[in-house]
């Protein structure tokens, strides 16, 4: 829980209680004066509105960060396939970099969730290892970028980028993205994983699901025909 959250919760634990406390006072000390008792009470209100106020605050936030998120998914969501003919791939190398541009694996041993997806009906191996013996022998590569598309006082917008590339000719024959954005504590997705409208992070599958394994499978096919 982020400091922002946590304050929010002993603002509403304590203002409550404090407020109700304010109204039985009320009733026990018995303010002369209707004028008096009126003041007591919009006092009252006053507090218990403050944490309401906020939490609404919150969630016009996260919304408004949806909202910042959908042209942005509308041109980034769908990928680009290039490839002229079908490609036979028994295994692709995965080429990660940190965003010091640092060649490193994305996991030590396994890999990143979505990994888990290769090798299995019908699609190729990722090869996690760029020591692995048949690390030399790939012809293909799935590039793994994390870049930061913008970044303001109220949003940040993240993406994944993957790129599956011919190693022998630097080709690259298909592009995807997986977009995210943090507002407040609110965070949507969409992009490979998620898909091409706005979801929340609860409903998104990201950082597993078998998006990237399916955009890699559509990567060795013949790119549809444009109009």
């Amino acid at each position: 829980m982020n400091d922002l959250a946590l304050g929010i919760v002993v603002v509403v634990f304590l203002a409550v209680p404090a407020s109700l406390l304010l109204l039985v006072l009320a009733d026990v000390i018995r303010l002369e004066g209707e004028g008096a008792r009126r003041r007591w009470i919009r006092f009252c209100l006053g507090a218990l509105a403050v944490p309401a106020s906020v939490l609404l605050g919150i969630a016009a936030w996260g919304a408004a960060g949806a909202a910042h998120l959908e042209p942005l998914c509308q041109a980034y969501a769908t990928p680009e396939y290039r490839a002229s003919g079908r490609i036979d791939a028994e295994a692709v190398l995965l080429d990660a970099k940190s965003p010091q541009n640092e060649q490193a694996v994305v996991a030590a041993i396994a890999g990143p969730p979505w990994a888990r997806h290769f090798g299995r009906d019908g699609l190729p191996r990722l090869i996690i290892d760029p020591d692995d013996a048949e690390a030399s022998t790939s012809t293909l590569a799935l590039e793994v970028r994390r870049v930061t598309h913008h970044k303001n006082l109220w949003f940040e917008v993240t993406m994944e980028r993957f790129r599956l590339v011919d190693r022998e000719w630097g080709t690259v024959l298909a592009e995807g993205d997986e977009l995210w954005i943090d507002a407040g504590r609110a965070r949507h997705h969409c992009g490979i994983v998620s898909g091409t409208t706005v979801v929340d992070r609860d409903r998104s599958p990201w950082p597993d699901g078998a998006g990237v394994a399916r955009f890699v499978a559509r990567g060795l096919l013949p790119a549809p025909l444009k109009p």
